[in-house]
C-alpha cells in the first residue's frame, strides 16, 4: 500500500505538530515495513528528521522550490498524489485539498481556534481556517482529534462530522539530552511557547514581577523558552525579553532552544508553568510530568484531560492576581515532586501509533 503524508510539519524542526508526526512515523515505519510511505512537502525536511527521510520504505517528494502552503496544498499536492498512485492520504496540518481526493483521506485536528478562540489567531491564519476547515472536515473520511476537547468542539460546531472523529492522544518519552553547564539560571520556574497572544506569556511575566515585589527574599527566576511570534508579544514583549532590564529582574529568555536545552530546562526547573488561553492539547505538560515536575496551568477544559488534581494547580488564565498567587503557593510548597510519580505507560507514543495504524490501515 502507498501511504501519502503531508510532511510539511517536518520542514520546521521540532514543534508540536512535527513531534506528533515524527514519533508516530518512527513506529509505523517499522510495523508497516511492507508499505511505502510518501512524504510530500513544499520545503526540504529538517535534518533532525533524517532518520525518517532515509528509511527504506520512505520516498521523499519534495518540491524543487518553495511554494506557498495554500497553493501547494490545493494545486500541486493533488497532482503529486495521482502521479505516485497513493492509496490513502494523511493530512497532518488540519487541512486537506479543497477538492475531495478520490482515495480515503484522513486528517489530524489539534483545535478549533478559529471558532472558539479566534481572538488568539493572526488574521491571515484565522481566515484561512475559517474558509478551508469546514471543507476539510467534510472531505475527510476520518478525523484524528488530539484531545477529547477538540472532538467536543467539532461535535458542537459541525455535528454532521462528529461520527468521523476518533481521539488519538500524543505520547511522551523522557528526553535524552546533553547537559551544558552555566546555560540556565539557578532555581528557576519554566514556561515554553511562542511569543503570541494565545500563549499568555505577558500575563505570566507581569504576575511574576508582582510576586517578586511582594516576596523580595525569594530567589527564583523565570525562564522562558520559545520563539518570536506575532502581535504585541512578538514585538514589544520580544524586545523586552532581549533587554538587560528583564535579566535584572531575573526573567530570562532563550530563543529557539535546541532539544538538549529544552530537555535540560525541563529536568532542572523547580516547577512548570503553562498559562495558555487556548490549546489543542498541551504536549509540554506531558514532558514536564514525565520528569515528575508539578505543573501550574490554565484552568481550561483540555488541561483537565492531562493534569492530576492531586499534584497540579489550575489557574484562571485571564486573572493576573491568580497567577501571582500561584507563584506564591508553589514557592512555599515543601515538595515540588509529583506524588505518586507520573506513569509514562499511560501516555506512550506506541499507544498513539497503534491507534493510528488501526484507523489508517483498516
Amino acid at each position: 500500500m502507498n501511504i501519502g503524508i503531508d510532511a510539511r510539519p517536518l520542514a520546521y524542526g521540532i514543534t508540536g505538530n512535527s513531534r506528533y508526526l515524527a514519533e508516530a512515523l518512527r513506529i509505523l515505519l517499522i510495523s508497516r515495513k511492507r508499505d511505502c510511505f510518501f512524504l510530500f512537502s513544499n520545503k526540504p525536511l529538517h535534518p533532525v528528521f533524517n532518520d525518517i527521510a532515509t528509511a527504506e520504505n520512505v520516498e521523499n517528494v519534495i518540491e524543487s522550490r518553495s511554494i506557498p502552503g495554500p497553493l501547494y496544498l490545493n494545486l500541486i499536492l493533488p497532482f503529486r498524489i495521482r502521479k505516485h498512485k497513493i492509496d490513502r492520504f494523511w493530512g497532518t496540518l488540519q487541512m486537506l485539498p479543497f477538492f475531495k481526493l478520490g482515495i480515503p483521506s484522513y486528517v489530524n485536528y489539534h483545535d478549533l481556534n478559529f471558532q472558539s478562540a479566534k481572538e488568539t489567531m493572526a488574521r491571515w491564519n484565522y481566515y484561512q481556517h475559517k474558509i478551508f476547515s469546514p471543507i476539510t472536515l467534510q472531505n475527510a473520511d476520518k478525523i484524528f482529534c488530539l484531545s477529547q476537547n477538540t472532538k467536543n468542539e467539532i461535535s458542537k460546531y459541525y455535528p454532521k462530522e462528529a461520527r468521523k472523529c476518533t481521539v488519538i492522544y500524543p505520547g511522551v518519552e523522557r528526553r535524552k539530552f546533553k547537559k551544558t553547564k552555566g546555560i540556565l539560571p539557578d532555581n528557576f520556574y519554566l514556561t515554553v511557547g511562542t511569543l503570541e497572544p494565545r500563549k499568555n506569556i505577558q500575563r505570566l511575566i507581569t504576575a511574576f514581577q508582582n510576586f517578586q515585589k511582594k516576596s523580595p527574599r525569594d530567589k527564583h527566576s523565570l525562564l522562558i523558552l520559545g520563539r518570536r511570534g506575532w502581535g504585541s508579544e512578538g514585538e514589544e514583549l520580544y524586545r523586552y525579553l532581549l533587554s538587560d532590564e528583564s535579566k535584572m529582574l531575573s526573567i530570562f529568555f532563550l530563543e529557539n532552544p535546541t532539544d538538549d536545552v529544552l530537555g535540560q530546562a525541563i529536568s532542572e526547573c523547580e516547577a512548570f508553568f503553562f498559562p495558555s488561553l487556548h490549546e489543542g492539547f498541551g504536549l509540554p505538560l506531558l514532558e514536564a510530568m514525565i520528569e515528575n515536575k508539578k505543573c501550574i496551568a490554565s484552568d481550561i477544559p483540555v488541561f483537565k484531560e492531562i493534569l492530576d488534581d492531586k499534584n497540579d494547580i489550575y489557574v484562571k488564565p485571564d486573572e493576573t492576581l491568580a497567577w501571582e498567587n500561584a507563584f506564591s503557593k508553589i514557592s512555599r510548597s515543601p515538595s515540588k515532586t509529583r506524588k505518586p510519580l507520573f506513569s509514562k505507560e499511560d501516555w506512550s507514543w506506541k499507544k498513539t501509533a497503534t491507534l493510528l495504524e488501526k484507523e489508517i490501515f483498516t
